[in-house]
């Protein structure tokens, strides 16, 4: 039947009596709402994988209470006016260089150094008091709000330099964390400290910068999207992106670009998806963590020894939650998208900030869309079903050791429905059903997982991550298809009826030149 169906499609093409696939892309502008000046990524000039102990078992697990740092350091109780030198690093060149710096203000928890040409360049008046205001704001707020999520700095790692202050060098280089100054290592500073670009927007930075430190003081070994996405938190935590709806500014970044793997960091700025996609889509994941599940989640994570979706599972299992890392990630993946509260335990949405991913393909007709994608390992492709049938069959090939998530969500007269599953890796071609009642739009987000909880290490976490590529057909019917090898009962009876028209259209056209031929 199927053959014959296909041989009268053929006549029908002929005929010009055809169908076009009508995919677009929808892509809506998100709009920014905030100006954050100079928001320079902060940038991490080294890694330390030699750090790490040989790993026990599948995680990566973390040293604890490593004494690398000798004894004899002393505690100082420095005072304005102290003068010494800072190693620091130039990005562009790749090179360390040696700059001197002023201290100018001296609070409870920091001290506030500044390079020599900056004072210069500002006055020292102007220097003064800017970073008398940094000491302020770092005692009053960020110390105590940092520290409340992350712990204290001194962690397992312990003090370097005996002295409870952290260093705060403004500089003309980059903003960042170098694990290297609380390290016994050439070009160390041997203290706490973090760098900024002395004309940035500091606060928020500073923050952010101080996490690191906190979680390094813990642990060496934690994968990128969960540093930076606490990191980012922070800046939330201690209150500097509440005047910007809580959306930080990296956010539409990756709204626009959800195809970036979640699990892999573009440490080295590749072509194609920066860094910052990364940075917006790590926020959202400690956002989504923390306010589905609490803040405490993201506090125990800093000090659990297993990494990664591994840290995570096993913090949420401890914390009483029945959920893996992937029914976690399917659930997050369907709230980018759809942000949608009221239903389903409210696991669908966000409560404290508003994001909805605005990069995919809108399908008009879903009884003709046969598409080929390309997925990114954890990374988000969506199909937007416009007015969809109540009826209709989504079906995959994919390759056969590749395991390929679903999360559909389909809003019908009785609301919104979620349906998710992981399709195993030994099947090469899969298909799911979907019925609805009265259905206005549904979303069809695609997901390269893996079948068990993925590992992902921060030593091998840097690039793009792996690609995978699928063939997607979605097929409309007045009838609920029956799934199978994918092939319906209910898409036969449909080609059959289409090339029953076909053939009367054949039959008619012979009919009438013949009629045509004898009249003349």
């Amino acid at each position: 039947m199927v053959s014959l169906c296909l041989l009268f499609l053929f006549v029908a093409a002929v005929l010009t009596l055809g169908f076009w696939l009508d995919t677009n892309d929808d892509i809506s502008s998100y709009e920014l709402h905030q100006d954050l000046g100079d928001t320079s990524i902060p940038k991490h000039p080294e890694k330390y994988p030699i750090l790490k102990n040989p790993h026990l078992d599948e995680h990566d697990t973390t040293p604890q209470a490593s004494r690398v740092i000798q004894d004899h350091y002393q505690s100082r109780d420095l005072q304005v006016g102290h003068k010494r030198n800072f190693w620091t690093y130039d990005f562009d060149n790749q090179l360390f260089y040696e700059i001197s710096a002023k201290l100018l203000a001296v609070g409870e928890h920091g001290y506030v150094f500044m390079e020599d040409s900056c004072i210069t360049e500002l006055g020292e008046a102007a220097a003064t008091e800017q970073t008398e205001g940094i000491r302020d704001e770092f005692d009053s707020v960020i110390y105590p709000r940092v520290t409340d999520l992350s712990g204290h700095p001194d962690g397992s790692l312990g003090d370097i330099d005996g002295d409870p202050h952290i260093v705060i060098l403004l500089s003309r280089s980059a903003n960042y964390y170098s694990e290297r100054n609380e390290l016994d290592f050439p070009y160390s500073n041997m203290c706490e400290m973090v760098y900024l670009y002395y004309r940035t927007w500091m606060l928020p930075t500073i923050a952010h910068e101080f996490q690191h430190l906190i979680w390094f003081n813990n642990e060496w070994d934690e994968p990128h999207f969960l540093l930076e996405g606490l990191s980012q938190y922070a800046e939330y935590y201690a209150g500097y992106l509440a005047p910007y709806d809580n959306i930080g500014p990296w956010v539409p970044h990756f709204l626009q670009h959800p195809e970036d793997s979640l699990l892999y960091w573009n440490m080295f700025g590749s072509p194609g998806l920066p860094m910052t996609i990364d940075y917006g889509g790590a926020y959202l994941f400690a956002f989504y963590i923390a306010e589905h599940y609490g803040e405490d989640i993201l506090r125990d994570l800093i000090t659990e020894p297993a990494d990664g979706a591994h840290g995570v599972e096993t913090v949420l299992q401890a914390a009483g939650y029945d959920i893996t890392f992937n029914e976690l990630y399917l659930n997050w993946i369907t709230a980018v998208t759809i942000d949608e509260l009221g239903f389903g335990d409210n696991l669908y949405g966000f409560e404290g900030l508003d994001a909805r991913i605005n990069q995919y393909d809108t399908v008009n007709e879903p009884s003709l869309l046969n598409d080929t994608i390309s997925l990114r390992y954890y990374g988000i492709h969506i199909h937007r079903l416009q007015s969809p049938p109540d009826n209709f069959t989504v079906q995959i090939k994919k390759v056969s050791n590749h395991t390929i998530g679903i999360s559909l969500a389909l809003h019908d007269a009785q609301g919104w429905h979620i349906y998710q599953n992981l399709h195993d890796e030994a099947d090469t071609t899969v298909t799911d059903t979907f019925t609805g009642s009265s259905a206005d739009v549904a979303y069809l987000i695609t997901s390269y997982m893996q079948n068990q909880t993925p590992t992902v290490v921060k030593a091998s976490s840097y690039g793009h991550g792996p690609l995978t590529e699928i063939e997607i057909s979605i097929l409309g019917d007045s009838t609920p298809p029956t799934p199978g090898n994918g092939t319906s009962l209910g898409i036969i009876i449909s080609l059959s009826v289409f090339c029953g028209v076909c053939l009367v259209i054949v039959i008619t056209m012979v009919i009438m030149q013949k009629k045509s031929s004898d009249e003349s």
